[in-house]
């Protein structure tokens, strides 16, 4: 088993590398300037105080406005006339929500904080998402945005700040989830993708949770109702007036209720406490995080240690990550090259690589959804998270496509402005952006950071070959390769 030999040893250059391409996306340059030389402790802590520097996105221009529903169904409106204005509104989110993406695209690959924005990737892929149930683009964004001032926090203070958020309440079904009408629904998917996990709780469970559920609604900022008021008689959809949370009492159950063997009068923020803290969410949530960072674990003891460990931070991320980087398991011959990329962490990875200032977003995001992963929209319908590892690369076809990287990336990047100590500078006709650069294949290879195993003269001769720009050939052929698929 591959390790450092103590906790506060410092990391080699092998080490930094797989610390980066695991937290960070990728190894680059700045980031190894910024760890190199320091223990596993400290490089974590520079990648975290760097995220907590880094300023927040601009917000997308498509949410700059306040939201409103312009598919209300009306009192005496047809048939026909509502489903004109509700294809328009669908029409309309849709486009905004791939503007969406590519914001969030262009912040994963070029902001100053990689660790927050895996985080975001993290979480937004734990939750569960599905754009087909949350109507509106702002509530969308308002949820990444919420999950990425969160994501360094602790899980229980992000869960309750999620609980009444108004994406998650639209696409668990908690908007106007009132004491006369209670379903199974919202609490069943918290139940199984937000805390405890599936087996862990009863149906009794369920149906306590679903009651403490009750009372809350999305209605209009004050003074903005509309006029005239929608049909009460359409559906939530179709008379939804705004995002603003809100508690409605005399619609709550107020009960007494036992949730996992607590008895309480639970309302939601009690009932998402409760369960947030449940030793069951601390194990759960520490085997998501290392399958996401792609530690393999022989046994049981590193989640035994996270799940403590999470008991006793009350769910701190950074303790989490902490003892993930400490860990044996972590620094294992068995955990290195062992992460199959998702399409995200593969496409942002070799963005930041290459330094690509302006990528081609929207070829991007349709390059991502042929290889199984499309940003707010996990399978299932939501209910339940990206497969991860052997689900990204099944069917082989999925294979295929990914190969494809380098050709959707070309024509776009800049100037990779590389030279190695000894290199002849010979300028290079780049083909990745159509400007010049410097740079060899072994220089290549180190950038780009593929697994071990590629031959450097081959790559070279049948560059030469090729005779299409030997640099341009040479990071393509380095990126269609199986060991760029890993980290």
């Amino acid at each position: 088993m591959m390790q450092r030999a103590t906790v506060g040893s410092r990391l080699t250059s092998t080490d930094v590398r797989h610390l980066l391409r695991r937290l960070a996306f990728a190894a680059t340059p700045s980031l190894e300037r910024l760890v190199q030389g320091r223990s596993a402790d400290a490089a974590l802590a520079a990648l975290l105080r760097e995220s907590r520097r880094a300023g927040l996105p601009t917000v997308p221009d498509v949410v700059r406005q306040p939201w409103t529903n312009t598919a209300l169904r009306l009192s005496g409106m047809s048939d026909e006339q509502y489903d004109g204005l509700r294809a328009t509104q669908v029409q309309s989110k849709q486009q905004d929500i791939e503007l969406i993406r590519h914001w969030w695209l262009a912040e994963m690959i070029g902001n100053n904080a990689p660790l927050r924005e895996n985080l975001v990737l993290f979480f937004e892929g734990t939750f569960g998402s599905a754009t087909e149930l949350v109507d509106a683009p702002h509530a969308i964004y308002g949820r990444n945005a919420l999950i990425r001032s969160r994501c360094l926090d602790t899980i229980p203070a992000l869960l309750e700040a999620l609980i009444v958020d108004p994406a998650m309440m639209m696409q668990i079904g908690m908007d106007e989830h009132f004491r006369a009408r209670v379903s199974d629904r919202p609490a069943k998917l918290i139940l199984d993708h937000w805390t405890v996990g599936d087996g862990a709780y009863s149906d009794e469970d369920v149906e306590n949770l679903s009651r403490a559920l009750t009372g809350w609604r999305l209605t209009s900022p004050a003074g903005r109702e509309p006029q005239p008021s929608p049909d009460v008689k359409a559906v939530r959809a179709a008379r939804r007036t705004g995002l603003v949370p809100t508690f409605v009492p005399e619609q709550a159950d107020t009960g007494s209720k036992t949730i996992l063997g607590t008895t309480g009068n639970f309302d939601a923020h009690s009932a998402i406490r409760l369960l947030a803290r449940h030793p069951a969410t601390a194990r759960r949530f520490s085997q998501r995080l290392l399958q996401h960072l792609g530690v393999e674990v022989p046994n049981d003891r590193l989640v035994s240690t996270l799940t403590a460990t999470y008991q006793s931070t009350d769910g701190s991320i950074e303790a989490l990550l902490r003892g993930i980087v400490r860990s044996a398991e972590f620094w294992s011959s068995a955990s290195r090259w062992a992460l199959i990329k998702s399409p995200a962490h593969m496409v942002v990875g070799a963005c930041r690589q290459l330094e690509l200032t302006s990528p081609p977003l929207a070829t991007i995001t349709s390059w991502m959804k042929a290889t199984g992963q499309i940003l707010f929209d996990t399978p299932n319908g939501g209910e339940g998270g990206w497969p991860g590892q052997e689900g990204w690369v099944t069917p082989p076809d999925r294979l295929a496509v990914r190969y494809q990287l380098p050709v959707v990336l070309s024509g776009l990047a800049p100037a990779l402005g590389i030279r190695a100590p000894g290199d002849i500078a010979v300028p290079v006709r780049l083909g990745l952006g159509g400007a010049l650069a410097y740079g060899s294949a072994d220089v290549l290879l180190t950038r780009l950071d593929p697994a071990p195993g590629l031959n450097v003269f081959e790559i070279r001769r049948a560059a030469a070959i090729a005779g299409t720009g030997a640099q341009s050939e040479i990071v393509r052929r380095i990126m269609m390769t199986p060991q760029f698929q890993v980290a």
